[in-house]
C-alpha cells in the first residue's frame, strides 16, 4: 500500500508539469489610427446592437428578426454551438475518473476443495487516466475555445443575415424609386412618339424622324419593364428570406415608412460611430474573435499531441458485493481492490505519434496565420467603408447639381422642340442626360445605405465576447 501511495504521489508531482504549447498571445501589428476619413468616434458594441432601430422602421426590425430565425446559415451556426458545447462537456467527463456499475454471475468449480456452486457479485469499478503533462487541461481548454469560436460564428451569421435583409429591403424601396424615374421617362418618350406619328401623317415630319421617336418610346417602355422585373424579383427574394407569404410582403412594404427623408438628411452621417482606436474595433469583430479562439484550440491540440509521446499513468479499482451458494453452503462477503496502477511509455509506433504532433503543429501555424489575416482584413474593411462613405458624402452635392441642371436643360429643350427650334436629336440627348442624372441620384442613395450597412458589418454588428446573446438560449 505504501508503494502504491508513493506511485500516486509521484504521479501527482508529475501532473504539475506540462508540455510546452505554442503561444496564443500572437502580436499582430494594428495601426494606432485610421488611415481613412474619420467619422464620429467612441463607437460601442451596444450602440451597434440597437443600430437598426435608428431607421425608425418597425417593418425592417421585425423582418431582420424573422430572417435570422428562418436562416439556414444561422441555424447551422447555432447547431455548431450545441455540438461544440457537447464536445466540451464530453472532454470534461472523459478526463475525470470513470465509474461503472458491474454485475457478474458464474457457475462452476474454481477450487477442488470447493464444491460446484454459483457466484454472484455486483458493485462498482473505477478507472482514471491521470494526465501527467497537462493534456487534461489542454483537451478541455481546446474544447472550450472551440465552443467560444462557434458562438462567435453564430453571431457572425446573424449579422450577415441582417445585412442581407437590410440591403434587399432598402434596395426594394429604392428600386420602386427607380421605377418611378423609368415611368416618367417612358411617358415622356411616349408623348413625343405620339406627336411625331401624328405630325408624320400630316406630312410635317419626315418618316425617319418619326421612326426615331417611336424607337425612343419603345426603348423607354423596355427600360421600364426591365426595372419592374428587378423590383418584382426583389419582392420574391424578401418573401423567401422572411418566410412570409408574398401578398403579406407587398402589404407590409406598402405601409412601411419610406426612407427617402432619412437617406437624404444630415442624420445619415450620424447612423454609426467608429472608435478612434482600431484595436478597440477589432475586439468587436466576431470573425477575429473566432479566429483567435481557433488558434487557442490549435495550440491546445499541440499540447495533447506532444503529451502522447510521454509516459502515461492509469489507475483502477473496484468495490464488489459477492454471494456464493453451492454444496449446501451459502455466504456473502465484500471485496475491494486498488490497482493495477499502470505506467506505460510508447515504444513501437512513435512515428505515428510524431506525425500526429507534426500535423497538430502545422494546424496551429495555419490558425496563427489565419488569425493575423483576419485582423488585417478587419482593419481593411473598416477603412474601405470609411473611404466609400467619405466619397459618397462628397458626391451628394454634385449629384443634386447635376439633377437640377439636366432637368432644367431638358425642360428648355423640350419647350424649344415644341416650337420647332430644337431637333428631335437634341431632345433625345437632353432626355438621356436627364434620365442618367435622375437614375444616378437614386443609385447614389442605394450606394450610401449599402456603405453604411457594410460599415455596420465591418464593425462587428454589436458583437461582444463578454456580454453577448447566447446561441444556446436565444434562437433568434
Amino acid at each position: 500500500m505504501k508503494r502504491m501511495l508513493a506511485v500516486v504521489a509521484s504521479a501527482a508531482l508529475l501532473g504539475a508539469c506540462s508540455v510546452t504549447k505554442p503561444p496564443t498571445d500572437v502580436a499582430v501589428d494594428v495601426p494606432t489610427s485610421w488611415y481613412a476619413p474619420p467619422l464620429a468616434h467612441q463607437g460601442s458594441a451596444q450602440a451597434l446592437t440597437q443600430w437598426w432601430s435608428q431607421f425608425e422602421d418597425p417593418v425592417l426590425t421585425e423582418w431582420i428578426v424573422r430572417a435570422q430565425a428562418q436562416s439556414p446559415s444561422v441555424a447551422s451556426a447555432r447547431a455548431q454551438v450545441f455540438a461544440a458545447r457537447a464536445a466540451y462537456f464530453g472532454a470534461r467527463a472523459q478526463n475525470g475518473p470513470q465509474v461503472n456499475a458491474v454485475a457478474n454471475a458464474s457457475r462452476g468449480v474454481t477450487d477442488p476443495t470447493i464444491p460446484l456452486g454459483t457466484t454472484l457479485n455486483a458493485g462498482v469499478q473505477a478507472s482514471w487516466a491521470v494526465g501527467l503533462w497537462g493534456e487534461v487541461e489542454s483537451r478541455q481548454g481546446g474544447a472550450l475555445a472551440r465552443q467560444d469560436a462557434a458562438q462567435a460564428g453564430w453571431h457572425e451569421a446573424r449579422v450577415l443575415v441582417a445585412s442581407e435583409l437590410a440591403q434587399l429591403y432598402f434596395g426594394q424601396r429604392l428600386c420602386r424609386e427607380q421605377l418611378g424615374v423609368a415611368a416618367r421617362d417612358r411617358d415622356s418618350r411616349a408623348v413625343t412618339a405620339e406627336n411625331n406619328v401624328i405630325s408624320e401623317r400630316a406630312g410635317l415630319t419626315a418618316p425617319a424622324v418619326a421612326a426615331l421617336a417611336l424607337a425612343s418610346g419603345a426603348e423607354g417602355a423596355a427600360r421600364y419593364r426591365q426595372q419592374e422585373e428587378a423590383c418584382e424579383r426583389q419582392v420574391k427574394s424578401l418573401a423567401a428570406l422572411t418566410a412570409l407569404a408574398e401578398p403579406e410582403v407587398r402589404q407590409r412594404l406598402a405601409g412601411a415608412p419610406y426612407p427617402q427623408a432619412l437617406l437624404r438628411s444630415p442624420r445619415m452621417e450620424q447612423l454609426l460611430s467608429v472608435n478612434a482606436v482600431p484595436a478597440e474595433v477589432i475586439r468587436q469583430r466576431p470573425d477575429v474573435y473566432r479566429a483567435q479562439r481557433e488558434m487557442v484550440a490549435a495550440s491546445d491540440d499541440v499540447g495533447v499531441a506532444r503529451a502522447a509521446l510521454l509516459p502515461s499513468l492509469s489507475l483502477s479499482g473496484s468495490v464488489l458485493r459477492n454471494r456464493f451458494s453451492g454444496g449446501g453452503n451459502e455466504g456473502s462477503f465484500n471485496t475491494w481492490s486498488i490497482g493495477p496502477i499502470s505506467l506505460s511509455f510508447p515504444l513501437v509506433g512513435r512515428s505515428v505519434l510524431r506525425a500526429q504532433t507534426d500535423s497538430a503543429e502545422a494546424r496551429y501555424e495555419a490558425a496563427k496565420v489565419a488569425y493575423a489575416g483576419a485582423v488585417r482584413q478587419a482593419v481593411a474593411e473598416v477603412e474601405q467603408a470609411l473611404v466609400s462613405l467619405a466619397s459618397l458624402r462628397e458626391r451628394v452635392a454634385s449629384t443634386d447639381t447635376a439633377v437640377a441642371g439636366y432637368g432644367q436643360s431638358f425642360q428648355a429643350t423640350e419647350a424649344r422642340y415644341r416650337v420647332g427650334l430644337a431637333s428631335l436629336n437634341e431632345l433625345e440627348e437632353a432626355r438621356r442626360l436627364k434620365l442618367n442624372a435622375d437614375s444616378g441620384a437614386v443609385a447614389l442613395q442605394q450606394e450610401r445605405i449599402n456603405a453604411w450597412i457594410q460599415l455596420y458589418v465591418a464593425l462587428g454588428g454589436g458583437f461582444d465576447p463578454v456580454n453577448n446573446p447566447d446561441a444556446l438560449k436565444d434562437p433568434s
